[in-house]
């Protein structure tokens, strides 16, 4: 009896899984790193893998991953460190903690909750 050689059993992947971890890591890495010569590139770091998530919803093509869409969006420019907008929201001082936990949060659900079509 010959088995059908099935190298991806299923018909979805999920490739946010990976930027989604990273990026919430980088996110999470910046609170301790604040002021420091790494905070540049953790925030690019952050950043780019938000972007990258963004990417990945677009591609899913499914009405629930708007939210996803915006709120990654958001992280993309407040994180991004060319243009430094985290200045005035560091004075919200506890708040802004909470921000950064509640952002770590959004990139690791949207990392795993987005599904990709496979081709066949």
């Amino acid at each position: 009896m010959a088995t059908p050689d099935k190298r991806y059993p299923d018909e979805v992947m999920r490739p946010g899984i990976l930027p989604g971890i990273l990026g919430s890591v980088a996110i999470l890495l910046g609170l301790w790193l604040v002021g420091t010569e790494w905070e540049f590139a953790v925030r690019l770091a952050a950043s780019i893998l938000a972007a990258i998530l963004v990417v990945f919803c677009l591609q899913a093509r499914h009405r629930k991953f708007i939210a996803n869409i915006v709120l990654l969006a958001a992280i993309v420019v407040i994180w991004n460190p060319v243009i430094d907008l985290i200045t005035p929201f560091k004075a919200l001082g506890q708040g802004w903690l909470f921000i950064e936990l509640l952002a770590a949060a959004i990139m690791l659900w949207s990392g795993f909750s987005v599904k990709v079509a496979t081709r066949k």
